[in-house]
């Protein structure tokens, strides 16, 4: 698979410039997809945080349905949970993973995220938009800086 990372935030400067402050660490956000692009996803975060104090958070927002409740039960979570540390196990650099239950991802992103952020995520090459660069976008709109890694 090739990758290629897109920002979403137009400047001359690399988005890490703005936000890397020397009395705070980065905060990089990676939001879990599928294990692949996920996996991608880390990989170019890890790059682009090389050099600076960055603290990398896999978070993983599982959408559940008006008439079930927030509390998910426990085979859904222990499997979620699973599949989280499988991928978190594939990047060479520590993280934090953080599994919500939400009823609206980009809300629960929206809600959750610093403001500031780097926010990376993992989506295949199409020529129509995926769902997660309308995540990306709705991201962007409400002031965080977003990178997007197409994967072919």
């Amino acid at each position: 698979m090739h990758g290629r990372i897109m920002f979403l935030r137009d400047s001359e400067q690399s988005p890490l410039a703005e936000i890397a402050r020397p009395e705070s660490p980065l905060d990089v956000v990676v939001p879990y997809t599928s294990p692949a692009l996920t996996a991608r996803a880390l990989a170019a975060a890890a790059e682009l945080a090389r050099g600076f104090e960055a603290a990398i958070t896999l978070m993983a927002v599982y959408v559940l349905p008006y008439p079930s409740p927030l509390e998910c039960q426990d085979g859904i979570r222990k499997r979620l949970e699973a599949e989280l540390t499988a991928v978190a196990r594939t990047s060479p650099v520590g993280m934090r993973v953080k599994l919500v239950f939400a009823r609206d991802r980009a809300d629960a992103y929206l809600g959750l995220l610093h403001r500031q952020s780097l926010v990376v995520i993992g989506t295949k090459d199409r020529w129509w938009r995926t769902s997660e660069e309308r995540l990306a976008r709705r991201l962007t709109a409400a002031g965080h800086s977003v990178a997007v890694v197409k994967v072919r």
